[in-house]
């Protein structure tokens, strides 16, 4: 027996997977007659402490190791809060791992179907995930990897395959169809097929973008998700609800497994109520949560109206929150987001959150205290929803700062979201200011288009010192970009970045004001370096770039403009260079080349050199001491602070 409170100011409760709801949860184990000892769930542990209120002292959660089931999100209230001065914090044990799980594991009587699936029976539950030794599975879909595209749109909601693309397999009105437009997608339901004309129709979800929506940027691509007859190799499985039989391909011997499915959509939940009614100075601290479904609405998902797949819940919402913090944990194999916060003061700090179905976090603030994301590891997002991004900015302001993001199915961070279907508000409280710095990003758009490592709307914004690499949209359609300077961002600064490898580098688009790109390193953007459009009828207002290195090593644009409106106000004292040939630009009648570019009065003091990179074969683009750029005024980046270093 013990009782052990590692230097812990205050009172100090204790959780355990061999703990007892009924014990006083004082032990960090239960004593020798276990007559006392832990907690067994974080409830009981919640409600002790709400048992303390008003706190005259801190108060610690310590989680021991192990898995802990749950059978109902944990939802914490105003009523469960703590204070400045006496803040709650649950924490995982030293040195010690406890997972929050809203899974169940499946202990059935597996038997062999065919190859090497297996099958057993548990009617009643149903889900839409599946995690097989802590990794999601692949729920059985067509084409197995990839895409087909459809022959032609016959309506909204239907439309002509191509020959084997579509049969009337087992269960076709279970059968889902994934369809990608250029941002976003919509998840339709089958309702009727014609295999003679080879029109497959569907339920309709009342989607903003259908099938056949010019915005697609050509052909609508899909895949065809919950067929029984796309089970075709290890890790594949396939629910059907009707009869409760459970198909799976097992990757190893069944007996070897550990098999879980959700049996929850959400694990933890803050519930403030009025404005002041907040959650707050509750601390999470080093715990995993994971496992968690989507749903999906009864004549599909419509898509979300514009960029952001916001569905919910997400795994953990706090819903004025403020002054809470999460330390230390990850969040991973969730079937939505992983985190939304609706506060201010809060703090996120060195998380890992994967594999999740949706996006990483939403963050809404409508206060003058700043929420914090700092020093996460955000990867392989949007498996479900792939419009989602890594950190969603979506009202209000904040710092996002030190994060390392990737292999995101869209953008990176995505900044104040417009209006849509689901989000009927228009953004506000953005004089609070964003900062968005020294962040890594890279691999963005695995599995879409029309989207950029950093994705700014709105106004008052900073984006400095980070460095952004590999932004290629999916299949080349709509471009992907470094840094979008999206529709009317406004009172903006982009400087000392480090940018290379895209479609477009900087994207400048639709009636942008005062937005200045100071100082940056811009390379090898695919199709040009930066694309400064607007539709006919809108312009640019006070555009600025200046002191800037541009860096191309194969024949594309230096600048592509739609018309004159588009002209940036300043352009100087910038560093060109393409290795491939002549400088051009396009888009301006009469101007074609750098001389002519100067002849308009812009860049009379830049000049075309070699910047002099240290070593730009491997991505190193520190500048030389006799680099042309320090003439002009250009300052060094030092990017060894930048992400998670």
């Amino acid at each position: 027996m013990s009782d052990k409170s590692f230097g812990m100011k205050g009172k100090v409760f204790f959780v355990s997977t061999d703990g007892n709801d009924k014990w006083s949860g004082k032990l960090d184990s239960p004593n020798t007659n276990k007559t006392d000892g832990p907690f067994a769930t974080i409830a009981k542990a919640k409600d002790a402490v709400r048992n303390l209120q008003p706190l005259s002292e801190p108060v610690t959660v310590m989680l021991r190791g192990g898995q802990y089931f749950l059978d109902a999100p944990v939802v914490f209230n105003q009523k469960d809060s703590g204070t400045k001065d006496c803040p709650i914090t649950y924490i995982a044990y030293p040195g010690e791992k406890p997972i929050i799980s809203g899974g169940k594991k499946i202990n059935a009587d597996w038997k062999p179907y065919k190859d090497g699936i297996m099958v057993c029976n548990i009617k009643g539950w149903k889900f839409n995930q599946l995690f097989v030794n802590g990794e999601r599975q692949t729920r059985a879909r067509m084409p197995h990897k990839g895409y087909y595209y459809i022959e032609k749109g016959v309506s909204p909601i239907s439309f002509k395959y191509k020959e084997g693309e579509f049969k009337r397999w087992q269960n076709l009105n279970s059968v889902e169809v994934v369809f990608y437009h250029s941002w976003n997608e919509t998840r339709f339901i089958v309702s009727e097929l014609d295999e003679n004309e080879r029109v497959v129709k569907f339920l309709d979800p009342k989607a903003m973008h259908t099938i056949g929506w010019e915005g697609a940027g050509g052909l609508n691509r899909y895949y065809i998700d919950n067929v029984f007859e796309g089970l075709q190799e290890p890790g594949d499985w396939y629910l059907d609800k009707q009869t409760g039989d459970l198909y799976y391909w097992a990757i190893d011997d069944i007996e070897k497994l550990e098999i879980v499915a959700p049996v929850l959509n959400e694990l933890v939940r803050f519930e403030g109520g009025l404005k002041e009614q907040h959650v707050q100075y509750i601390n999470i601290s080093g715990i995993t949560f994971c496992d968690t479904d989507w749903t999906l609405p009864e004549n599909g998902y419509p898509d979300c109206g514009d960029v952001g797949d916001i569905v919910h819940p997400s795994a953990m919402t706090w819903d004025n929150a403020r002054y809470c913090s999460l330390v230390d944990s990850c969040i991973k194999n969730v079937g939505t987001h992983a985190l939304e916060i609706t506060g201010y003061g809060n703090m996120i700090l060195n998380n890992e959150i994967c594999d999740t179905g949706s996006g990483g976090i939403i963050s809404r603030n409508y206060d003058e205290e700043r929420n914090v994301f700092t020093y996460n590891h955000i990867h392989h997002c949007g498996s479900i929803y792939p419009s989602a991004v890594g950190i969603n900015i979506d009202d209000g302001g904040g710092t996002v700062s030190h994060n390392l993001i990737h292999d995101t199915t869209h953008s990176g961070v995505y900044t104040r979201h417009w209006g849509t279907q689901t989000q009927v508000t228009e953004r506000s409280n953005q004089e609070q200011g964003l900062l968005i710095e020294y962040n890594e990003i890279y691999n963005v758009m695995m599995d879409i288009n029309d989207g950029a490592g950093i994705f700014l709307r709105d106004s008052n914004i900073i984006v400095r010192n980070n460095l952004i690499h590999d932004c290629y949209a999916y299949d080349g359609r709509c471009p992907g970009w470094g840094i979008y300077l999206g529709c009317e961002t406004r009172d903006t600064i982009v400087e000392n970045n480090v940018v290379y490898r895209a479609d477009e580098v900087i994207h400048v688009w639709y009636s942008d004001r005062n937005c200045t790109m100071e100082n940056n390193i811009f390379i090898d953007g695919r199709m040009d370096q930066i694309n400064y459009q607007n539709p006919q009828e809108r312009q640019h207002e006070n555009i600025k770039l200046i002191r800037n290195i541009i860096y191309y090593t194969k024949p594309s644009l230096l600048f592509a403009l739609s018309h004159e409106r588009c002209l940036p106000s300043e352009s100087d004292y910038n560093v060109f260079f393409c290795t491939a040939g002549d400088i051009t630009i396009r888009g301006i009648k009469g101007v074609n080349t750098f001389a002519d570019w100067q002849g308009m009065g812009f860049d009379k003091n830049s000049v075309i050199a070699d910047p002099m990179f240290v070593d730009p074969a491997n991505d190193n683009y520190t500048l030389k001491p006799e680099s042309p750029a320090f003439k002009l005024g250009f300052k060094r980046i030092d990017i060894s602070r930048v992400g998670r270093r």
